[in-house]
């Protein structure tokens, strides 16, 4: 019991010795690691659909009624070009009209 316990000492105090030579190269490692770990998440989270949408959300568009700049996904859109901020604009642009 006693040798088994003196090869496992001289092992453990060999692998620390290696790793305190190497300590550099070893946190590279774990760097690039981290680094690839991370670009693969981002990747798997940006999709090129998602991007389109929120481009589209991010569109400004003037309300025919007020001129307010309102985001075209919240706009409400009367026709191809017609976008109304509100019902309200919408009913006071319908009355003068």
């Amino acid at each position: 019991m006693r040798e088994a316990a003196f090869i496992l000492f001289v092992l453990f105090l060999l692998f620390g010795l290696t790793a305190l030579r190497y300590r550099k190269q070893i946190a590279g490692i774990l760097a690039l690691g981290r680094t690839l770990r991370d670009m693969k998440e981002n990747s798997q989270r940006d999709h090129p659909v998602e991007q389109i949408k929120d481009q589209a959300s991010r569109e400004l568009r003037a309300c025919a009624g007020c001129g307010t700049w309102i985001d075209a996904s919240g706009a409400i859109k009367f026709d191809r070009n017609t976008f109304y901020c509100s019902r309200e604009c919408v009913q006071r642009s319908m009355a003068s009209a």
